[in-house]
């Protein structure tokens, strides 16, 4: 198998865990992210508080169960240095499946979210923001669920 082939296959397998994120902590965490930063008011002081709800969530949701896997991968190296199989290419489908999963179901769906929560005239800004960050979390859950 050659070099560009392998990092195909790393990079399919890292996408393809990158969308099996937990949707019950995604839409809940993406959901308060959105809220905090979902109003035209909203002071600068709330995307750091955002940012850190963000990460709480995907440590909890997503994260460990990462890092666990990275734990296990890292206490086979020897075997995969005996057999001489390069040790790259798992490395690169756990980084690929840790900052996939965190953009795709906690960070975008934020930002959408809170795009659409400044654009509200009438004080529920964040309200609207934490419907819309919630609805696309499971949206795309569902999507990919039903993809197979």
């Amino acid at each position: 198998m050659t070099e560009a082939a392998t990092a195909l296959s790393a990079l399919r397998e890292g996408a393809l865990l990158a969308v099996q994120y937990n949707p019950l902590f995604a839409a809940v965490t993406a959901a308060l992210a959105a809220a905090l930063m979902g109003f035209p008011k909203a002071k600068r002081e709330r995307r750091e508080w955002a940012a850190v709800a963000l990460a709480a969530g995907w440590i909890i949701g997503d994260g460990l169960r990462i890092l666990a896997r990275a734990r296990d991968y890292y206490d086979g190296i020897a075997a995969f240095r005996a057999a001489g199989t390069p040790l790259w290419p798992g490395w690169m489908t756990l980084a690929l499946w840790a900052l996939g999963s965190l953009a795709l179901g906690y960070v975008l769906p934020a930002l959408v979210g809170a795009s659409v929560g400044r654009r509200v005239t009438h004080g529920t800004g964040w309200l609207a923001a934490a419907a819309v960050a919630s609805a696309l979390t499971l949206a795309v859950s569902a999507g990919v669920g039903a993809l197979g």
